[in-house]
């Protein structure tokens, strides 16, 4: 697969969390980390290959307190770091927190920032939980208009829900946990997927076209003991209530990814793709890849992104 330069990107304190961890993987050659944040001891502590601090004049290297506004300012004062930075990459992944300053607006202001240099940006966003309130969530709201207007893919990851899935007793600090934990898989995957020379490629332009349909996007990615449960494992990854997908027949592109053993036959191949279609029928572009692993026998792994849904 013809690859290109990705920047993973981090903001806010929401970011710096998910680098922290990104940072005890094995990344592709192709893959570097960025952190921006106003949180001067945050950037110290999270290892990351290049580090931004936002408005140390304004916020004395502390939070900008729940200030959208102002986390935007501080990113024009430090937009030519960023382009500089930012210089050669081919596609972005965005890491953040909607309903703080820093992670709405400063992440929102990066956004405009990348539309300009017209490098493509496929954004991972939670959502805050109901108990922080209608501010927080509005913020959310209006942050996910812009991301739009920027023409970025949104992955949005509710709070709320992994709530739900993980029970009501369960510790903030085991959500949280579990909240990085998927966003590692997903990121891993994707890098994982466009470093890898399947048997049937996707070009990293295919994977841009995918990723340039603004609206809501859905990642998942799940593995089988038997290749009879694809068909599951696709419905399973479009209706996952951790990734927000609701409205996901709207979507307008979407790529699948499948590693498998010698055996997978043409036939499992050729159903992917039909299974999709019609679960996704307004979608004009379905993309498909495939790897073979010769240690693998019923083993099968999917890897899905599913983009332009419509969300009214």
């Amino acid at each position: 697969m013809a690859t290109g330069k990705i920047v993973i990107l981090g903001i806010g304190g929401r970011g710096c969390a998910a680098l922290q961890r990104l940072a005890m993987s094995e990344l592709p050659d192709t893959v570097t980390t960025m952190i921006v944040s106003a949180d001067k001891r945050a950037l110290s502590s999270t290892a990351a290959d290049c580090s931004i601090l936002l408005g140390e004049s304004q916020t004395g290297g502390r939070s900008t307190g729940g200030n959208a506004t102002l986390a935007a300012q501080a990113v024009q004062q430090v937009a030519d770091l960023l382009r500089q930075a930012f210089a050669g990459a081919d596609a972005v992944f965005m890491v953040t927190g909607l309903g703080g300053g820093t992670g709405s607006g400063a992440a929102t202001a990066i956004a405009a920032l990348l539309a300009e240099l017209r490098i493509p940006c496929l954004v991972f966003a939670t959502l805050p939980f109901d108990f922080e309130g209608k501010r927080k969530a509005l913020l959310a709201e209006n942050s996910i208009k812009l991301f739009q207007q920027h023409c970025c893919a949104v992955v949005l990851l509710p709070n709320d829900q992994l709530q739900k899935a993980l029970g009501a007793k369960a510790r903030l600090e085991d959500a949280l946990d579990e909240s990085n934990r998927l966003l590692l898989q997903l990121l891993l995957s994707l890098c994982r997927m466009l470093a890898d020379s399947g048997l049937i490629n996707m070009d990293f332009n295919d994977f841009v076209s995918v990723i340039s349909q603004p609206g809501i996007a859905v990642v998942g990615c799940a593995a089988a003991q038997k290749g009879d449960d694809l068909p599951m494992l696709l419905q399973q990854q479009l209706q996952n209530p951790l990734l927000q997908s609701k409205r996901v027949e709207s979507a307008s592109s979407v790529l699948v990814h499948l590693t498998a053993g010698p055996d997978f036959s043409l036939e499992q191949f050729e159903a992917t793709g039909l299974h999709l279609a019609q679960a996704l029928p307004k979608a004009s572009l379905i993309l498909q890849g495939l790897s073979i692993e010769p240690d693998y026998t019923d083993e099968l792994e999917l890897l899905l992104l599913v983009c332009g849904i419509v969300v009214d």
